[in-house]
């Protein structure tokens, strides 16, 4: 049996429906079974959930204000994001309970230089910063989500000149980065805890 020009592309045309509904298939399968969901979807660990209190977190480091920083910036997230109020922790269904464990730092790039004291100096350092944070229900004490060794990082630049150092000009920069990486955490924390991940 011959098939004419038109029938070889309808042929064509639909092998080709075929191959996409199966891909787009065995595409949404795997996602499913994997676990995987987009951030920031679904109602979080407690639907209906309307109130948290995020108090400032412990701080076992000798870095000054980490954990009311870590949860003021929390705070923010929550108040700039989504329908759940922030709240004293008396009014809250859930609360936030962090501990700031470590903050290490580690030079990540150097400069060559002809010196007697070194042939390099420290350009770039990263700051690591871990807590342990959860979220409780209030009423049962019971842990809604929870992540005791969250970890995250910030390179940052010491001097602008490595040649001429400048400690304010460094410890201005260390700050920055803890800052930042402060923020970056409340976001993390947030979308994660959103997402019931």
């Amino acid at each position: 049996m011959t098939l004419g020009t038109s029938s070889k592309r309808n042929l064509v045309k639909m092998m080709r429906r075929i191959l996409v509904l199966t891909s787009a298939f065995v595409f949404s399968a795997l996602l499913t079974a994997c676990g995987y969901h987009f951030s920031g979807e679904g109602e979080g660990p407690k639907p209906g959930l309307t109130s948290v209190a995020v108090p400032v977190f412990e701080n076992k480091t000798t870095e000054p204000n980490l954990g009311a920083n870590i949860a003021g910036a929390l705070r923010r997230e929550f108040m700039q994001k989504g329908s759940i109020k922030v709240v004293p922790v008396e009014e809250a269904e859930a609360v936030f309970k962090g501990t700031v464990l470590s903050v290490s730092v580690n030079a990540v790039a150097h400069h060559a230089t002809q010196t007697v004291a070194s042939d390099r100096v420290t350009v770039e350092n990263r700051v690591h910063l871990t807590l342990d944070i959860k979220c409780l229900d209030k009423k049962t004490g019971k842990v809604l989500w929870s992540d005791p060794r969250f970890t995250y990082f910030k390179v940052y630049r010491l001097s602008k000149d490595p040649l001429n150092p400048n400690p304010l000009g460094e410890f201005e920069s260390r700050t920055a980065a803890l800052e930042n990486v402060s923020q970056e955490m409340a976001v993390r924390i947030h979308d994660r805890f959103l997402s019931n991940f």
